[in-house]
């Protein structure tokens, strides 16, 4: 009988949302998760708590990918969709934490992982939770769907680099989820319509049930890690599935 492979995933974003549903669900696929957030929530053998506050680039610059397995998992799941508002009356501040946080820091955690791992033998993967935003332009939200789409296009980039470069253990995807009920749902449909045109029919997906469950989300995103062969392309979506 085979030796039951190592799996160890490292996720961001892991106390809420889609973060908190996937470690959940790993765990029980049997892996040994490392939770990167500002908080948690979860107890269990196989779960670890590392703070990390996307940010905060300092602390992200000091992160190390320390612990490997046969299978290691990054998972760049934590993201902000920062001021709702139209451009030239956002927060300027706001511009410069939805960036660190959906992207600079994703960046970062990418190249810091490709380095601990490129010389080591084993299956790694890296999931970057994109949006549909960064495919299209939508109101007040111009900030966040420009860290999406650079998100988009770094992983697609990575992707190339590991072919060129025949690392061909290394595998990379950027995964829209679709419309979640999480946090961000509240905050979005929070809006006024003044600042958002679109904050109506966001609320209409809650009220019509329309929005997807952060659990169901988890669970493709399952089908995904178990079967990163099966999607070539590298920029996807949960829809594919």
């Amino acid at each position: 009988m085979a030796a039951q492979l190592n799996k160890l995933a490292y996720i961001t974003g892991s106390s809420k949302g889609i973060g908190l549903a996937l470690s959940n669900l790993l765990l029980t696929e049997g892996y040994e998760v490392i939770g990167l957030s500002r908080s948690n929530v979860i107890e269990h053998d196989n779960f670890h708590f590392r703070k990390l506050d996307l940010g905060h680039l300092s602390d992200v610059h000091r992160f190390k990918f320390e612990k490997s397995a046969d299978q290691v998992l990054l998972v760049n799941n934590a993201g902000i969709v920062g001021d709702i508002n139209p451009v030239g009356s956002t927060d300027n501040q706001q511009i410069e934490s939805v960036m660190n946080v959906n992207t600079i820091a994703p960046q970062i955690l990418c190249n810091k992982f490709i380095e601990r791992f490129k010389n080591e033998k084993g299956s790694f993967h890296i999931i970057n939770i994109s949006s549909g935003a960064g495919k299209k332009a939508i109101d007040a939200w111009a900030t966040y769907c420009a860290s999406k789409a650079a998100i988009d296009l770094f992983s697609e980039t990575v992707a190339e680099e590991l072919e060129w470069r025949e690392h061909h253990n290394i595998k990379i995807h950027a995964c829209a989820p679709g419309v979640v009920d999480t946090a961000m749902q509240v905050q979005i449909r929070a809006s006024s319509e003044d600042s958002f045109k679109l904050v109506e029919h966001f609320k209409d997906l809650k009220t019509n049930n329309e929005l997807a469950s952060a659990h169901s989300v988890a669970q493709k995103l399952n089908v995904l890690i178990k079967n990163p062969e099966k999607f070539p392309e590298t920029i996807i979506s949960v829809r594919d599935f």
